[in-house]
């Protein structure tokens, strides 16, 4: 273990895939712990710890020893059945790096491509007409492929999750100094740093966060004076919190202070020329908040260290979309504002709806509410958008032919299929062929500009299916 005079390294063959929440934790109850940083040596993660001060150095370093030598200083209530089994000797522990796991993963993707193909070939011996015992036969091993690829990515999956803690941590000291600079006060929060997520999601996600964390405290909280002036404590709150919604994390950043103001945002854009003033006069207050997503948009006249060079919200999104995710924005003014992002807790396999409209296309299940038929369509408007009514609810209507610009037949006809959306919207498609778990793979960089698509899967048959991004699609009415 490498000392500094407030610093604790713990390298990564100390650590030894040991879950270090216990500790982290335990030093966090005794007011000990300033800051953690996760330090990478080759696909394996090792700690940086600061201390407050001085004077927490040696009891740190001792609680730190103990708990690398397996001691129950933490209670056996922290201690991991991981640890709890090693002291036994029926547990082992090998070091991977995470390049393998990335390989191993990718293996098992192309395995369940082919287990898909096997059951499209399946379909077609049935056609053809085999003797029932071969086709019996042929079924259950094909059952049986299946179950045991799904077995190991679920494995391997679990080997790439880690903590969404770690991300958290870093922020503390980012919060505690810019508070300083700002003149601010501020109570940093965590909930839920136990939830777990892709290591690669976990990286791609700090700079959103750092962006969010930074509005917070220069747009959202206000100054000492002015908070008990407003009835409030001078001590401001920030929260970041994760939770679990099936397969799908929340994380969310939260602030008790001023709100956005709609009437400054929307007079903001009409300044700038993103909007008329008949548009803003039009707008409400959840219409106006989303102004703050026009790329270039900022409320500060002019840039700081801290806002107003023009990177903002727009970026946030965009990446959180590139992610399969979507960002949710709620701001009550004199209450504060949350800002909540969705995310798969992995990018790699996932669930899709297939679906024909002069060529294949899928959309996640994640991120379908409903399929519905709808017999004898006859269309409506409201205010010269296609809308139609389901279960009491209004939707507007995208007709993905016209989004794609094709042909396709179908969408025309009396009978029309939609997908709704958990985005708000519902898309009219010619067919939907079915559900099909895929392997989603990055568009090549000739291909970055199509924004309508988040990657592309190889179906089990050879064919290659573009898979919409439903947050894109939501914004095309």
């Amino acid at each position: 273990m490498e000392k500094g005079p407030k610093t604790l390294r713990i390298t990564a063959q100390e650590l030894a895939g040991r879950d270090a929440w216990p500790l982290l934790r335990e030093m966090e109850e005794k007011g000990w712990l300033a800051q953690v940083s996760i330090l990478d040596y080759g696909g394996d993660y090792g700690l940086e710890i600061e201390v407050r001060s001085e004077e927490y150095v040696a009891p740190s370093r001792q609680l730190v020893e103990d708990y690398l030598q397996g001691k129950s200083v933490l209670g056996d209530a922290s201690r991991t059945a991981r640890d709890a089994g090693r002291e036994m000797g029926d547990t082992q522990t090998v070091r991977v790096e995470q390049s393998k796991i990335d390989k191993l993963l990718a293996l098992t993707g192309e395995l369940i491509v082919t287990t898909n193909g096997i059951t499209h070939l399946l379909r077609r011996l049935e056609e053809v007409g085999l003797p029932v015992e071969i086709l019996r036969q042929f079924k259950e091993y094909q059952a049986s492929l299946s179950r045991m690829s799904w077995g190991i990515q679920d494995i391997i999956m679990e080997m790439r999750l880690m903590p969404i803690g770690f991300v958290f941590e870093r922020f503390r000291r980012v919060i505690r100094e810019l508070g300083q600079e700002l003149g601010k006060k501020v109570q940093f929060k965590v909930s839920g740093e136990e939830v777990t997520i892709d290591r690669n999601v976990a990286a791609t996600l700090y700079e959103p966060l750092l962006h969010l964390v930074r509005n917070a405290l220069d747009h959202g909280l206000e100054g000492p004076e002015e908070r008990i002036r407003s009835g409030k404590p001078e001590e401001g709150e920030l929260l970041l919190k994760a939770e679990r919604r099936g397969e799908r994390v929340v994380i969310t950043v939260k602030d008790d202070g001023a709100g956005i103001d709609a009437e400054a945002v929307k007079r903001k854009a009409v300044g700038g020329g993103l909007i008329t003033q008949e548009q803003a006069d039009r707008m409400g207050f959840e219409e106006a908040l989303q102004l703050i997503f026009i790329p270039g948009f900022s409320t500060r006249e002019e840039a700081s260290q801290v806002s107003g060079r023009g990177v903002g919200m727009d970026v946030v999104r965009e990446t959180v979309e590139r992610l399969g995710g979507k960002v949710m924005l709620h701001s009550e003014q004199g209450a504060g504002t949350e800002v909540a992002l969705e995310l798969p807790i992995s990018m790699s396999i996932t669930k899709v709806v297939l679906l024909e409209c002069g060529g294949l296309y899928g959309i996640p299940v994640g991120e379908v509410k409903e399929i519905v038929k709808v017999e004898a369509y006859r269309p409506h408007s409201l205010k010269d958008i296609e809308v139609v009514a389901l279960r009491e609810t209004v939707y507007p209507v995208v007709r993905l032919s016209r989004l794609l610009d094709t042909s396709a037949e179908g969408v025309e006809s009396d009978e029309l299929t939609l997908i709704v959306l958990l985005a708000g919207v519902a898309v009219a498609v010619p067919k939907v062929l079915g559900e099909q778990d895929v392997v989603l793979k990055n568009l090549p960089p000739q291909l970055s500009h199509l924004k309508l698509f988040t990657g592309a899967a190889v179906l089990g048959n050879g064919d290659i299916a573009l898979i919409l991004d439903s947050g894109v699609v939501g914004r095309m009415v």
